[in-house]
């Protein structure tokens, strides 16, 4: 289980981006975080991986608190994050960056074992990361932080940037993970039908609040009760 009490983050003291948020999420589900542009969402991801400043509050991980150590040890201990933007090494090949996803971890996931979840990979195993389509970059960076064979992923904007067709494929792959591997997903996703299809539960922040916890189904049966948040 992963859990967050009263977390408050920010990049400069004394100016939080967050303002208390609590949420917890258990392997196998999805948990959604949407809300508009500058709501706290990447902040949000980025506290409970360390990468933010926390100035009060808990991150537990099987009741375990972990929000004072460091980034590494915290995707050590099971929780992978794949950042906003394509995130991966340009000038390494496929393959090579997924290595470079596992070292470090004691029980790393092998290539072959990714690009049976990724099979365009496979196909461009050995030409460098630069030369792949924004979709193909983003499959690569999850992937990547899959290598680490993470409990927890943490997703940012998955499908930022990339066609329809690949964002269904994607959202495919990830329900694969979370129902075969028992994956938890923390999922930041602007993407209605994406977040819809996936979350068990979602999360709507604004201001560096909760102000809204909707069940996944409304997702999809009651968009306007979402959209009014998002501005659309």
């Amino acid at each position: 289980m992963l859990e967050v009490r009263g977390l408050v983050a920010g990049y400069r003291p004394g100016a939080p981006v967050l303002a208390g948020v609590d949420l917890e999420l258990a392997s196998g589900r999805v948990l959604a975080v949407m809300g508009r542009n500058g709501a706290g969402k990447s902040t949000l991801l980025k506290a409970i991986t360390g990468l933010a400043r926390r100035e009060a509050g808990t991150v537990r991980l099987d009741g375990r608190g972990i929000e004072n150590r460091p980034t590494e040890w915290i995707v050590r201990a099971g929780i992978g994050l794949v950042p906003q933007g394509r995130g991966v090494f340009p000038g390494l090949t496929v393959e090579e960056n997924l290595r470079l996803g596992g070292l470090g971890h004691r029980r790393p996931l092998p290539p072959a074992a990714l690009y049976t979840r990724f099979p365009v990979l496979a196909e461009r195993r050995d030409r460098d990361a630069a030369s792949l389509s924004g979709g193909e970059q983003r499959q690569l960076a999850i992937a990547r932080a899959l290598a680490g064979n993470p409990r927890f992923l943490l997703l940012d904007e998955p499908s930022e940037g990339i066609q329809p067709s690949l964002v269904e494929e994607l959202g495919a792959t990830l329900a694969a993970l979370v129902a075969a591997d028992g994956l938890g997903v923390l999922l930041v996703e602007q993407n209605l039908d994406l977040a819809a299809r996936l979350a068990d539960e979602c999360l709507v922040l604004e201001d560096g609040r909760v102000v809204d916890r909707l069940p996944g189904p409304v997702l999809a049966d009651e968009p306007a009760r979402i959209e009014r948040h998002l501005g659309l």
